[in-house]
């Protein structure tokens, strides 16, 4: 693309296509800092924090959107998400860049969430949904090339970059390539029996830490349905959603670059 695009055009499309107001989202959804009039490029992001705003210093980065799938940082289990500091939304505002946020809209499954992005990104192949939080349907249902739970752990590991956890409490065989995808984490613990019922028996997820307190009675329940449990950390199984954005904006005339953080290995 050849000069700017006005803000205000780009916020009124990505409100147009993901429908923020359909859900009851406890996150904030929207331009959440106006500080870019016209828009060069965008760079997407899995969280909204410091980190994020260090690469966007290091590349100089102005008259710019940023774009994340969370409205503020990434953290450990028991700490609170932080929000831009003062300093921070001084810096950018001087570099007028502005801040646009979507979760559960882009939770929805769809050709950019973080579902069918990681789908995409293991080779597997979806066939079903399942989990609906807030008006959000993100869970699936995927079938693949693999025959163990040992299998898909080394697909997802080298697609990842890094090890991935794997609490082992059934059979290692998968019947028919079957596993059940949820990006980042799910705390319900009756979806168990569910994916005990379709035949699955791997649920491949974000966080699966026993000692995360709303992660900690999942694993007695998977146990009990022979369920084995693998985890990619929060960022990582996420961060194919705002990688997938980048073509949102690129196919509307748009340079965009994904931002990459550092995955929270505690959550493994």
């Amino acid at each position: 693309m050849i000069g700017k695009t006005a803000a205000k055009k780009v916020c009124d499309e990505l409100n147009s296509y993901f429908h923020p107001g359909d859900y009851d989202d406890p996150a904030q959804n929207g331009l959440l800092v106006d500080f870019a009039q016209e828009i060069e490029k965008v760079y997407t992001a899995t969280f909204a924090g410091s980190e994020v705003l260090g690469q966007l210093r290091a590349r100089g980065a102005c008259d710019c959107l940023l774009f994340t799938h969370h409205p503020r940082s990434q953290r450990e289990e028991g700490r609170e998400p932080r929000s831009f500091s003062e300093e921070e939304l001084a810096y950018m505002k001087e570099n007028r860049i502005s801040h646009f946020s979507l979760h559960l809209p882009l939770d929805q499954t769809g050709p950019y969430s973080p579902g069918v992005s990681l789908a995409r990104a293991i080779g597997a192949t979806p066939y079903n949904v399942f989990y609906e939080e807030n008006g959000a349907v993100m869970g699936l249902f995927c079938t693949g090339p693999w025959r163990t739970v040992h299998d898909i752990r080394q697909t997802a590991e080298r697609t990842l970059g890094h090890p991935c956890s794997l609490y082992q409490y059934g059979d290692a065989a998968l019947q028919d390539g079957k596993i059940a995808i949820m990006a980042g984490g799910a705390g319900e613990t009756d979806i168990f029996p569910l994916l005990h019922r379709e035949g699955i028996r791997l649920f491949f997820t974000g966080v699966t830490s026993p000692s995360v307190d709303w992660f900690t009675s999942s694993h007695a329940v998977a146990r009990s349905q022979e369920i084995s449990l693998m985890g990619g950390t929060h960022y990582s199984t996420e961060k194919f959603a705002p990688m997938a954005m980048c073509r949102y904006f690129e196919e509307r005339g748009l340079p965009a670059e994904f931002i990459e953080e550092t995955p929270v290995f505690s959550e493994l």
